[in-house]
């Protein structure tokens, strides 16, 4: 019984080709040649063997370049809520480990007992030597000039490729009005998601949001809601 339930939360974790097709904005058949050829993992199910994808191999797809986008650019600014600091801390090391085992140099800006427990649930799967780990700072004009000047001083030293995961929330800028949080993240998409090759999810403490709030973020994040 034990076994059945975990394969059943582990089925409700994964994406059909539908969901799949949505979340990279491509089509299905798209979906089925990437994963014929053996370029994008999936796992089978039932005796159909149907298609079924974690949220991790689609966005380590994503950032590798693994197929050319048919429909628009590609989404780079996610957004993530959570409701447990255990679920903030596995949705922040799922992310980071994607990049972490490809060539990704990754940053986690939150709090040092957050950065303590996502590094945890990293375990020892993942090298972390391409882990730059930071707090966030007291104003967002002075966040956006830290991303501004670290991801700059990234790319000089020739990192072509970056993931970035921020706990806002739980950062010194989740004191801040929620109206200055919106104009924080708009500011982030036009001076630092279209100006280096950075993918980041942002986290959300979905117990201290509104759903008006959680519709303002859905706005300011081209990959939206996770």
């Amino acid at each position: 019984m034990i076994r059945n339930a975990m394969q059943d939360r582990t089925a409700s974790e994964l994406l059909n080709i539908r969901e799949a097709a949505e979340f990279l904005r491509v089509s299905e058949t798209s979906l089925r040649r990437w994963t014929n050829a053996g370029r994008l993992p999936c796992v089978r199910i039932g005796g159909r063997r149907e298609r079924r994808f974690r949220r991790s191999d689609l966005l380590a797809f994503v950032g590798g370049g693994g197929e050319p986008r048919l429909r628009g650019p590609l989404p780079n600014h996610f957004c993530g809520l959570y409701t447990s600091d255990l679920s903030r801390a596995r949705a922040a090391a799922t992310f980071l480990a994607a990049g972490l085992r490809g060539d990704a140099l990754c940053f986690l800006v939150a709090r040092r007992d957050v950065q303590r427990a996502v590094i945890e649930v990293l375990g020892r799967d993942v090298t972390l030597d391409r882990l730059v780990m930071a707090e966030f700072r007291d104003s967002a004009s002075a966040q956006i000039e830290f991303f501004r000047a670290g991801l700059g001083d990234a790319v000089r030293d020739g990192a072509s490729r970056m993931q970035l995961v921020g706990d806002v929330s739980g950062g010194a800028l989740g004191r801040l009005p929620f109206a200055e949080i919106l104009e924080l993240e708009a500011e982030f998409t036009r001076s630092i998601a279209r100006q280096f090759p950075v993918m980041s999810l942002c986290l959300y403490d979905a117990r201290r949001i509104s759903g008006v709030e959680v519709a303002g973020l859905a706005q300011q994040h081209d990959g939206g809601l996770h």
